[in-house]
């Protein structure tokens, strides 16, 4: 919104909506949506990537060493854990319970 602000020449104290900022500049979604739609494409071009590919290979791998103080990072699969329950990822693997719960990880993986 800082960005969208400096484009159009306001500041903070204008007082103007963050909906009527990015209606001026033409941007239909906000940036977190746009970031979380990013998120899921890219893990379904990953999860199809063949398994001998250098970025697969990061992306599954475990690093092991000592973990430091305070709250441990989140990863890549928390991130894209919390977006598939926000935007109420539906599980498609079983017809009957696929209106009763939200996909899991495990399961995006399968249906990639």
């Amino acid at each position: 919104m800082r960005a969208l602000r400096s484009m159009l020449g306001l500041k903070l104290s204008d007082r103007i909506r963050n909906d009527a900022i990015r209606e001026r500049c033409g941007v239909k979604e906000d940036i977190v949506t746009r970031i979380e739609k990013g998120m899921l494409k890219w893990f379904g071009h990953v999860e199809r990537m063949n398994k001998r590919r250098l970025t697969k290979q990061i992306y599954e791998c475990s690093v092991n060493g000592v973990v430091g103080r305070g709250r441990p990072r989140q990863t890549f699969h928390d991130q894209k854990g919390k977006v598939q329950k926000k935007g109420q990822v539906r599980s498609t693997l079983n017809r009957w319970a696929c209106m009763k719960r939200l996909m899991s990880v495990d399961e995006a993986k399968v249906v990639c």
